[in-house]
């Protein structure tokens, strides 16, 4: 048993070895690929391109942390060794304005804190954490002036309008018994 299973084995290897039958079929086969052979247009040349320097050295690094200079800080905060008020605790982003008082002319807005704390706050106020001062203070609402460090280290003026809610009205309020 074991003969006929080397001698079929042999056989099937001595038929795989033989290159001769198969010119032929090599032949047809180069003839039918060229004679198919599908047309492809030739690509377009390239085009010229602009060329771009990149500077990244001349441009601050939006991910380091700045360094201040020491000029920089006395321009931004003039007066840094002054008291800070109690609204200067917190970022003006998170006060909002709940009314506003006329009295004599002059106008007070009606401040609530993150903590909900109520402040009095009128025109020449500091506000926020960026040094901001109230400069107008109306029925719609009031206008506070910072200077804000931009991204390239120069301080900047940016004012921003802090509105009343619209369902907030302004009462005239009378002594009671009257």
């Amino acid at each position: 048993m074991r003969g006929a299973l080397t001698l079929l084995l042999l056989g099937l290897l001595s038929g795989c070895g033989s290159q001769d039958g198969f010119d032929d079929l090599r032949q047809f086969m180069d003839e039918a690929g060229k004679k198919n052979a599908p047309k492809v247009k030739p690509l377009p040349p390239p085009r010229p391109h602009d060329t771009f320097v990149y500077q990244a050295d001349q441009v601050p690094d939006p991910f380091s942390p700045r360094s201040l200079k020491g000029g920089q800080a006395a321009a931004g905060e003039a007066d840094a060794g002054r008291p800070r008020s109690s609204l200067e605790e917190f970022p003006l982003e998170g006060l909002r304005i709940t009314g506003v008082i006329e009295r004599n002319g002059a106008f007070q807005a009606l401040v609530v804190s993150p903590d909900n704390r109520l402040f009095a706050a009128k025109v020449g106020d500091r506000i926020g954490q960026n040094g901001g001062v109230i400069t107008a203070i109306s029925y719609k609402g009031m206008k506070v002036k910072e200077r804000i460090m931009s991204a390239a280290g120069k301080w900047t003026e940016v004012t921003t309008e802090l509105a009343k809610p619209e369902e907030t009205t302004i009462r005239e309020l009378k002594p009671a018994g009257k």
